[in-house]
């Protein structure tokens, strides 16, 4: 067990170097091809949209035919679809392409996430979905300095590199991770009473991914509409990135003992607490300090809502229950910027921290008033 999860934290680490190569600079490349704000918004749109229609079918393949094909199969996938972006001859060839890579990686994510509840003991699920989300972390913190200068050499080179990150994860995963397949059982639970059960978690989901896509496509404009620009502006991100990554292993060793409902619990109210009062303060260390605070809780709210699903719902049911949980991450991602951008729109970009502040709102009262007793597990 501890050879399996070793391997699929290793290929975590490798497909999130490899993401990170690229992703700050397909921007950059598509500018380079001609295309406009309006076409690069809506090319990632189309991967979020992609990714999330993804996940609707995906549960039944998981608890059918297992994790590992599904994820040898995203790798595949995604390490075509980076490899093939600097040869595309038009901007327009990438929503297609976009919309590959959102199939891609939607195998990546499900499938992982239910294999590590799986392989991980009720009293380390937490802990293991933390180191889980700090391997990413990692992974993706190292690629973008290194893409960035290969990039300035030449534009073809973090794509071809990143490319290769997927298919040194493919090989590892395929020889490390030997997968024990879950037998399905004859009495089958109905798709609903899984949504149910789980409502914390999927909320949790949409909430983490509503604040944090919302933050990457619109805090830079809010902080250089107050005159936060240049290294001061780089150093609110990373103030929140440094949150991100220190908080998902404590969060998760924490909510193993103390239990992952009050933790979760406790970040909802943290996020209220943070992004309610960042619509008051413009001092530029009380940003920075807030952003950190938003880090620490997005990076807690992710690895402890999906250890909760390992308690709550059986392993042969665990592909549906974790593809449910990536799909209402999705509509968190293509909801967010959405929400957030029109109330911008209507209002002011000082506007910006109220539609997170509803969403985390929302998600303290879904907290306060679920009093569901019983999982799947105990019927």
């Amino acid at each position: 067990m501890k050879k399996d999860l070793f391997s699929i934290f290793l290929t975590v680490f490798l497909l999130a170097f490899g993401i990170s190569f690229v992703a700050p600079l397909l921007p950059l490349l598509l500018k380079s091809m001609g295309a406009s704000t309006v076409t690069i918004g809506q090319i990632q749109t189309t991967y979020f949209l992609s990714f999330t229609i993804t996940t609707t079918v995906l549960g039944r393949w998981i608890d059918r035919i297992g994790s590992k094909k599904l994820i040898l199969t995203g790798l595949f996938i995604s390490g075509l679809s980076i490899f093939l972006m600097p040869f595309m001859p038009d901007p327009y060839f990438f929503y297609l392409l976009r919309i590959f890579q959102g199939v891609g990686s939607s195998f990546l994510f499900a499938p992982t996430e239910t294999a590590i509840n799986i392989l991980s003991p009720p009293e380390k699920r937490g802990s293991n979905m933390g180191l889980y989300g700090v391997v990413f972390a990692m992974g993706f913190a190292v690629g973008p300095t290194v893409g960035s200068t290969l990039y300035s050499i030449d534009p073809t080179f973090p794509f071809i590199y990143g490319s290769l990150s997927f298919l040194i994860a493919m090989a590892v995963l395929a020889k490390g991770f030997n997968e024990v397949r879950i037998p399905i059982k004859k009495k089958d639970w109905k798709f609903f009473d899984i949504i149910g059960l789980i409502k914390i978690p999927l909320s949790a989901a949409t909430c983490y991914a509503f604040v944090e896509i919302s933050i990457a496509s619109f805090l830079s404009l809010f902080l250089d509409e107050i005159g936060i620009r240049g290294t001061a502006l780089g150093l609110v991100f990373t103030f929140f990135a440094v949150g991100g990554a220190v908080s998902p292993f404590p969060a998760g060793k924490i909510a193993d003992t103390a239990g992952k409902l009050p933790v979760l619990k406790f970040c909802g109210c943290l996020l209220f607490a943070a992004t309610f009062t960042l619509n008051f303060v413009q001092n530029y260390w009380a940003i920075c300090f807030l952003t950190f605070l938003v880090g620490i809780v997005a990076g807690a709210l992710y690895p402890v809502a999906l250890s909760l699903i390992g308690d709550y719902v059986p392993p042969e049911k665990m592909g549906t229950a974790n593809a449910s949980f990536s799909f209402f991450y999705g509509m968190g991602c293509v909801a967010g910027p959405l929400v957030t951008g029109w109330v911008l729109k209507l209002f002011s970009i000082k506007s910006l921290f109220y539609p997170m502040t509803f969403s985390a709102f929302v998600f303290v009262i879904i907290m306060t008033i679920d009093r569901s007793k019983g999982n799947l597990k105990t019927g």
